[in-house]
């Protein structure tokens, strides 16, 4: 008998991740995660957090991302190391570039606001104001 698919999250393994990332991950996400951790927003692959429970559909997590490709980016096209390190990527669109939280920014909500990273030029967009106002644009990919 298979085992049963795991939906969403624990406040456990979130807290797990944000230790290994040094930082808090905003609250909208954190709700996000705790019912749909591990699913795509349409074509955006949005990164679970590590969750033991369902190893194989969460092995690809926002700390592998951050530690693995955003490393790997930052080392080919950052001249600031310390720039880089206001963003965390959470989500991936196929072309290459990333959906970040701009810890240097903080929008309405008293979150960081998200912003896509080109891959191209290294420069950001603003995109919204919080992770919630994120999930509510139209302005995403879908």
């Amino acid at each position: 008998m298979g085992q049963a698919r795991v939906i969403g999250t624990t406040i456990e393994a979130i807290r797990s991740a944000e230790t290994a990332l040094g930082r808090t991950l905003p609250g909208s996400f954190v709700e996000w995660l705790l019912d749909h951790n591990g699913k795509a927003l349409g074509a955006l692959e949005v990164f679970p957090v590590f969750d033991a429970r369902d190893p194989r559909k969460t092995w690809e997590s926002i700390v592998r991302h951050f530690e693995g490709n955003w490393q790997a980016w930052q080392d080919n096209v950052c001249t600031d190391p310390a720039g880089f390190s206001r963003w965390l990527p959470f989500a991936q669109f196929g072309t290459g570039d990333f959906y970040c939280f701009d810890y240097a920014v903080l929008g309405q909500a008293a979150e960081p606001v998200v912003v896509l990273w080109s891959h191209e030029t290294g420069r950001t967009t603003v995109v919204a104001d919080s992770y919630g106002a994120f999930l509510a644009s139209s302005d995403r990919p879908s």
